[in-house]
């Protein structure tokens, strides 16, 4: 369910280089996050990039990018 799926542009993050998500879950085995941005698309969020040194917890909100070629997690978004 989480894998490559059909739509636009936005729906793969093509042309974007920073989105934010939110966090709805860990998946350790594959050090991954599953997140859903701003638009209601899900994506794959690698864990093995740790630029923060920031626990990851399922809901917080994040801004990703892919300065490394993968979606990782690049600043912590506390908007409250």
């Amino acid at each position: 369910m989480w894998g490559a799926q059909r739509g636009n542009a936005a729906s793969y993050g093509l042309g974007w280089t920073v989105k934010q998500v939110v966090i709805r879950e860990l998946v350790e085995g594959k050090r991954m996050a599953l997140c859903v941005d701003t638009e209601g698309q899900r994506l794959e969020v690698t864990t093995v990039i740790q630029r923060t040194g920031i626990e990851l917890e399922v809901g917080q909100k994040w801004l990703v990018d892919r300065t490394y070629g993968h979606w990782s997690f690049a600043a912590k978004l506390d908007l409250e």
